[in-house]
């Protein structure tokens, strides 16, 4: 309710109270101290609960209005947070992505994209045991994915739009196909359950 709105709800029965009292007793500038007494009896008892009244209804808009605001700014800080912890995860997880693998001498974001392509062979009993031990030794890379998945996902609940844009942010500095590659390097390692941005599910 606005306050517009409660000062014409708190205008109209203070009117109507006048306009009786006018029509029943008349207004006008007595001379008798008696008569104000009166009308400032009458004021008082009969305008007086009514202007309490509208108070009351307008302390409680101003309190609900300050929760809304609290509310939106907390959101807006949660919101920032995460946006700042998946800015800062992606840019760890590309220094660690494009660093040389000692072992195969490419990129280990060459290596996950070998393996994201190569899905069938991924996931053969007799190759992902020893995709697991070699992608567990490089546990930091993928806790960073972790997290950054972890991040999108509270993003997600708190607001539709501005997860998209972080969506394209990171696909975009990471590369679609890499974010993609990194869902199945996660799940492989470490059997999380987590929920995936990129790629099927």
């Amino acid at each position: 309710m606005k306050i517009k709105t409660i000062s014409i709800l708190a205008t109209i029965p203070i009117a109507l109270i006048l306009a009786l009292y006018t029509y029943r007793f008349g207004f006008f500038f007595w001379f008798e101290h008696s008569k104000w007494a009166e009308f400032g009896s009458f004021f008082g008892g009969v305008i007086g609960p009514v202007l309490a009244f509208f108070s009351l209804l307008y302390l409680a808009f101003q309190i609900e209005l300050q929760w809304k605001e609290h509310k939106s700014a907390r959101i807006d800080a949660e919101i920032k947070q995460l946006e700042d912890s998946i800015s800062l995860n992606t840019l760890i997880l590309i220094s660690k992505l494009n660093k040389e693998d000692a072992q195969i001498k490419v990129p280990f974001s060459e290596l996950i994209l070998r393996m994201y392509r190569d899905k069938d062979k991924m996931y053969s009993e007799e190759t992902s045991g020893l995709l697991r031990v070699g992608l567990s030794a490089r546990s930091e890379t993928l806790v960073l994915w972790a997290n950054t998945a972890s991040a999108l996902s509270n993003l997600k609940k708190v607001n539709e739009s501005r997860y998209a844009q972080q969506l394209i942010m990171v696909s975009v500095q990471i590369g679609y196909e890499l974010c993609a590659g990194l869902d199945e390097a996660v799940k492989l390692a470490t059997g999380l359950n987590f929920e995936w941005h990129f790629g099927n599910k």
